[in-house]
């Protein structure tokens, strides 16, 4: 396999707008939903398929590069959120179920820090159709902001708010690196793989993505609630966090500023009580 440079290149298009880059401070996952063309999945599980197959080799392979790691579709989220030139894997790995597996726990992985900035970004392929009974990863949307010790998590089962990534062959989920996951039961006879890896930051974050002049800091909604984070205090409580990585992502981090009570980023959703932002 040939070796590739593993910078991407510097003219990447951004393709999240400022109300999508909120939306993933607020969840941390964005879903490409089959974006990778059929003729590559085909191949890459193929080579998976093989015995001894390396996953890592793949990051070295021009082809893997350009059909996969440099696809339009995932390096403009991607360049959205990291900047222009942000660094490709140099490693990879493939959770690989072949038959019934049982579920795994909760977990985040290794050197999580839940800081509200976004240094990497953690992502998720899958070249092959994953349907529920062939144990689709579970996400827990919002999870990236909550600060928890992995020995915590491993006594939880299912979640309210967890999402199945149950998609078609070509999937790209691109999360926050500290998104709490976990794969559920594996029932059925088929082979599964899931390659991993990450991309990171190289340069200091701006608002470059595709910017709307008009959108409004002081009056945006920067609240989050799901299933698991429900309630009027873990909703309030999101906003912050939430209001304080985007801030960060838009290299506006030295205008945040919390004026205390139920003033800004509280109160941006009642025009009544709208507090300045920064």
């Amino acid at each position: 396999m040939a070796f590739k440079s593993q910078r991407a290149a510097g003219n990447v298009r951004p393709t999240l707008s400022d109300e999508e880059i909120l939306e993933f401070c607020k969840t941390g996952m964005y879903t490409l939903e089959g974006v990778i063309p059929d003729s590559t999945n085909r191949w890459v599980f193929e080579y998976l398929d093989r015995e001894g197959a390396d996953p890592v080799q793949l990051v070295r392979d021009d082809r893997f590069i350009e059909e996969v790691l440099l696809h339009p579709a995932v390096t403009g989220v991607v360049r959205s959120l990291l900047g222009e030139h942000f660094q490709l894997p140099e490693v990879m790995g493939n959770h690989r179920l072949a038959g019934p597996v049982e579920a795994r726990s909760w977990h985040i992985d290794g050197g999580s820090n839940f800081e509200r900035t976004c240094e990497l970004l953690q992502v998720f392929y899958i070249p092959q159709t994953n349907r529920p009974e062939m144990g689709p990863t579970l996400f827990l949307p919002g999870s990236h902001l909550v600060p928890v010790a992995r020995e915590d998590l491993e006594r939880f089962g299912d979640l309210a708010g967890q999402e199945m990534t149950a998609a078609p062959a070509g999937s790209v989920f691109v999360t926050a690196y500290s998104l709490w996951h976990r794969q559920p039961r594996k029932v059925d006879q088929s082979t599964r793989n899931l390659l991993k890896w990450a991309y990171w930051r190289t340069e200091q974050p701006e608002r470059d993505w595709i910017t709307d002049p008009n959108f409004d800091f002081a009056g945006a909604d920067y609240t989050y609630t799901n299933d698991y984070f429900s309630g009027a205090a873990r909703k309030w409580q999101s906003a912050p966090r939430v209001a304080e990585m985007f801030y960060w992502l838009c290299g506006r981090a030295d205008e945040f500023h919390l004026v205390g009570g139920a003033g800004w980023p509280y109160s941006s959703t009642d025009p009544g009580k709208r507090g300045a932002a920064g």
